[in-house]
């Protein structure tokens, strides 16, 4: 049986495939050639080193897309837009533009290698790598963009909670629930009756459509509602306990990853 990336796993958003990829990879390759190139069209294809930079070119293009797919699942599984658009935001621009432009340079300087060419000899620090952090921009753009169209098309999702009666629980009833959290790899919530709800739903979907006011994850296996929090205790600079109201008389332990967003978040 073939492994699963952890990422898949979470139910994170179904990105575009491969053939997208290669379409970006072939675009933006030609863009760049033809970008410093002062000939017709007619004189560009008809030339074989196009081709055989376009190639190569695509080949590049791919690999650096590839890396910014994979940051940007990355970052839907620890940080989702939900929870935070500022936090993940910054992380965003981080992992999606500017942690590729060192492979992005890397591989550069092997292409011109390979034709026995000084990189710092090129205009591709002055020129071309501005157009590549341009790309990169708009890659990471179209990556929310398809993120929130995604989600706008499921503002009611797909059922929701279930009681143990089987009786359907509505949107509106979120005010009703205290915590979502994972036991024994499945999805519970408890309401403010001390009532057990099965939950169906990943925890990394529901952060993005739960009031984010209202509801934090406090780490990966638990989402808090506010209003159930009865007591914070400070421990430390980096580690915060929290005591839910009765009947739930639950005492839990922020992560030290969310412990300075939790801070604001409560105030």
């Amino acid at each position: 049986m073939k492994k699963q990336h952890w990422y898949k796993a979470a139910g994170t958003v179904k990105y575009p495939n491969y053939l997208t990829k290669l379409s970006f990879a072939l675009l933006a390759a030609h863009l760049l050639i033809v970008y410093e190139d002062r000939h017709t069209y007619a004189v560009i294809f008809t030339n074989s080193y196009y081709y055989t930079a376009l190639v190569i070119n695509t080949l590049m293009a791919y690999v650096l897309i590839s890396i910014v797919f994979r940051v940007t699942r990355f970052l839907d599984y620890y940080y989702p837009w939900g929870r935070s658009y500022s936090i993940r935001m910054r992380r965003q621009l981080v992992g999606g533009v500017f942690f590729p432009i060192l492979p992005a340079i890397v591989l550069a300087t092997v292409y011109f290698a390979y034709y026995e060419i000084n990189i710092l000899n090129t205009v591709y620090f002055s020129r071309y790598l501005q157009q590549i952090v341009l790309m990169l921009i708009i890659l990471n753009a179209y990556l929310f963009y398809h993120w929130n169209k995604l989600n706008k098309q499921k503002s009611i999702p797909k059922a929701l909670l279930e009681d143990f009666g089987n009786e359907l629980i509505t949107q509106e009833a979120f005010t009703n629930i205290a915590c979502v959290f994972i036991e024994d790899k499945n999805c519970f919530a408890y309401n403010f009756n001390g009532e057990k709800i099965i939950w169906k739903d990943t925890l990394t979907k529901s952060i993005n459509y739960l009031p984010p006011s209202q509801f934090y994850m406090i780490k990966r296996s638990f989402i808090i509602n506010k209003a159930a929090i009865g007591k914070i205790s400070i421990i430390s600079s980096r580690k915060t306990k929290i005591s839910l109201k009765p009947p739930l008389d639950l005492e839990l332990d922020i992560s030290q990853r969310e412990n300075a967003g939790f801070k604001k978040w409560v105030v």
